[in-house]
């Protein structure tokens, strides 16, 4: 069932998304999550995850109502967050005017993009394998690593997430992840090519084997935030955009 407090027609693949990443960070890192009616809150303590420490998500329309419950929750004293508030439209002026006035500067908007299953793809795609021993995780990270990118060790054997790995030459050249927590949504956590490897199909390889796997499953729908380059990937393999989160953060003070 469709949360009320996220009233827009895209309310589902913010769901899966919310529900996702959280799922991956508290296998991955032991982060935890709390929904606190208002706001949603991920604390991610020390984990190397991002430039902040917590992440609040907002669940009621009005500003005032969120930084009410920002400023209640005695969690985030002290701590870097960022907000991150959803809306339908890729650009909200009022919704900037609003958190700046409040005390946030706006940082960015990313929208959330979405797909039906099932997706006909053709032909074998023997360059891609899924992750499934530790053997794996070492051979695909022993490149990846070059670049700063990993398969994480703990997720093998989470029954909702999968990795899948690209090899080329010899070596892995790009991995992505596929987070199944969500009741008959996959969302794709990760999705990398090696910079050396990049406009050879790596990426499009690696997206139609999680669209068969995905169909195998019996998923319905495809839900993920695609980074400004993987952007034509994804619109290009039929993906639009479902929702919109604009991120802000708190005003440093003098």
């Amino acid at each position: 069932m469709t949360d009320p407090r996220l009233s827009m027609p895209g309310a589902w693949a913010i769901e899966a998304m919310i529900a996702s990443y959280n799922y991956v960070y508290q296998v991955t890192y032991n982060s935890t999550y709390e929904d606190l009616g208002a706001i949603g809150v991920s604390d991610y303590g020390s984990a190397p995850v991002a430039s902040f420490e917590m992440e609040v998500l907002a669940f009621d329309n009005d500003p005032l109502n969120i930084q009410k419950a920002i400023l209640s929750y005695p969690k985030l004293r002290g701590k870097r967050y960022v907000l991150n508030v959803f809306h339908p439209t890729p650009s909200d002026t009022g919704l900037k005017f609003r958190y700046n006035a409040l005390g946030y500067d706006f940082v960015q908007t990313s929208p959330i993009l979405g797909h039906s299953l099932p997706v006909v793809t053709h032909g074998r795609l023997l360059h891609v394998h899924k992750v499934e021993n530790i053997d794996h995780v070492n051979f695909a990270n022993r490149f990846l690593a070059e670049h700063g990118e990993h398969i994480p060790p703990q997720t093998l054997g989470e029954p909702h997430i999968y990795n899948y790995y690209a090899q080329m030459e010899h070596r892995a050249v790009g991995w992505a992840q596929l987070v199944t927590v969500y009741d008959g949504v996959g969302y794709i956590n990760q999705m990398y090519t090696s910079p050396v490897f990049r406009k050879r199909g790596i990426a499009t390889a690696l997206l139609k084997r999680i669209h068969r796997e995905a169909g195998n499953m019996g998923l319905k729908r495809m839900a993920l935030i695609p980074s400004d380059m993987s952007m034509s990937l994804y619109r290009r393999a039929g993906y639009h955009a479902l929702a919109y989160l604009s991120v802000f953060r708190p005003k440093e003070t003098q």
